[in-house]
């Protein structure tokens, strides 16, 4: 029992240490982006008549009415028409394909180069979408854009000129906004974690010229740097951080174009925001699967080496937090009253964790002059609870990169779509409750340490009674 105890604590320590490495990367990216200027962008000056050829790819799956919204957004851009390309890559079911090509077909004026895709198979999913449509167009300029963004008419021409300046740019990337963030509790919290995201860590590596990953919506690339960068594979399920990578891996840079904002739409009921952070979790642990023994085997700087393994290992925050849990309460049934150099280690790094989590959500909202909006604490209390409700499903999809070769592709249920299936909070509300049960059986209220996670469990489970993250296909009209 004394040995099994001391492998415990000792495990128990290297878990917390790498936590704390999490925590103290908020920390570190948040100073410099209060005390880094951010680099003058470029941006090439060009007559109508030398504007480039650019192809705007916009792929849909079932998406319903937001594929014609995101189409009809995109035929109005301004772009000399001559030179635009848009495509919208269908991938979603076939019964739906000649109802949504008539609804596209009555926003998008005939005087749009405009094609309808469909490749038939889902084969790398959205990477093997895009990729399709890449087949299909020549143009030296690529603009990816999801289906729940709205883009604004000058978008382009506040993007491409920044690729034509710097031949050394692989993408640039726009901010996101939200449509419906103040629809719920939910979406508030997912605003501000998509805000700190974009306007302190994606800025922050800007500004230090470390490497940057595209975020899979509302950019654009340079044709020539996807190509380099191996194309889009559908080995993972976050394509935009694996070509991303390897573009970075072979010398190119990603920009942030921070003032313009293009609107998208969050999800608005935990089952639907749960599969999303599940995917996005599992498809970050399959890039570190496979790009971290390229990355290190490299001739890159030991310091870009060591941001790119950061930015690539995020997913372990959830792994490690379940893995901490567990063996806590494997210690307090044991009766085993820990070191205090373990002791402290604990609430040093969860004190950490909780003011670097909150000034950095708090700071993302300072730098947007949104830090005097109402109803800000709560949301920033309900930002660091929600997160912890993840903690099973996220450290399942962990597992499933690293112990499993299946590549389900749970698409983000949309604003609007009806929803089916039961209940699906069951495993977070019921080990939510067990928590302060277990703590009271044993009497040892050293269990309430888990405060946030039982918080965050509870919530997620309760909500997640509202919905699944499987959808009905929506119904669509021509002009809706």
């Amino acid at each position: 029992m004394y040995g099994l105890s001391i492998f415990l604590q000792s495990a128990l320590c290297l878990i917390l240490i790498s936590v704390c490495t999490l925590s103290v990367q908020l920390a570190g990216l948040a100073w410099v982006r209060v005390f880094r200027k951010s680099p003058k962008l470029r941006r090439a000056t060009l007559a109508e008549a030398e504007l480039p050829h650019v192809l705007v790819q916009l792929p849909v799956c079932n998406e319903g009415h937001l594929a014609v919204r995101v189409a009809a957004a995109a035929a109005r851009m301004d772009w000399p028409k001559d030179r635009l390309t848009i495509q919208l890559l269908d991938d979603g079911d076939s019964e739906g394909h000649e109802a949504l090509a008539a609804a596209v077909r009555a926003v998008v004026p005939d005087d749009i180069n405009f094609h309808i895709l469909r490749r038939g198979d889902r084969k790398g999913f959205k990477a093997g979408n895009l990729a399709f449509g890449l087949a299909h167009s020549d143009a030296p300029f690529v603009a990816v854009l999801d289906a729940d963004f709205v883009p604004p008419r000058d978008f382009l021409h506040r993007t491409v000129p920044v690729l034509i300046a710097d031949s050394g740019l692989a993408f640039v990337q726009s901010r996101w906004g939200h449509a419906n963030r103040a629809a719920n509790w939910l979406t508030r919290v997912q605003g501000l974690l998509l805000d700190s995201h974009f306007a302190v860590e994606q800025e922050a590596r800007f500004r230090a010229g470390m490497p940057l990953s595209f975020n899979g919506s509302a950019g654009v690339w340079n044709r020539t740097a996807i190509e380099q960068g191996g194309g889009w594979t559908g080995d993972t399920l976050t394509e935009d951080l694996d070509l991303s990578m390897r573009c970075m891996m072979q010398g190119w840079r990603g920009a942030m174009v921070s003032d313009l904002v293009v609107p998208g739409e969050l999800p608005q009921t935990a089952a639907a925001w749960r599969a999303q952070q599940a995917r996005w979790t599992k498809g970050h642990a399959q890039v570190a699967r496979k790009l971290l023994p390229q990355l290190w085997a490299s001739a890159l700087p030991l310091w870009k080496k060591a941001a790119m393994t950061m930015q690539m290992c995020q997913f372990a925050f959830y792994m490690l937090a379940f893995a901490s849990a567990v063996i806590s309460l494997t210690l307090m049934y044991m009766g085993v009253v820990y070191y205090p150099g373990v002791a402290g280690l604990g609430l040093l790094v969860t004190a950490l964790g909780i003011f670097s989590s909150i000034g950095y959500l708090y700071l993302g909202q300072r730098m947007l002059e949104r830090h005097r909006e109402a109803k800000l604490v709560p949301s920033l209390l309900l930002a660091v609870v929600f997160p912890s409700g993840l903690i099973l499903a996220n450290t399942r999809a962990t597992f499933e990169a690293f112990f499993s070769s299946r590549m389900d592709f749970n698409r983000t249920t949309r604003v609007g779509e009806i929803q089916k299936g039961g209940w699906r909070g069951a495993p977070e509300l019921i080990v939510g409750l067990l928590l302060p049960a277990f703590a009271f059986a044993e009497s040892n209220w050293n269990a309430l340490f888990f405060f946030f996670a039982v918080s965050g469990l509870v919530s997620i489970g309760a909500m997640g009674a509202a919905g699944s993250p499987k959808t009905a296909r929506q119904q669509i009209t021509p002009g809706e």
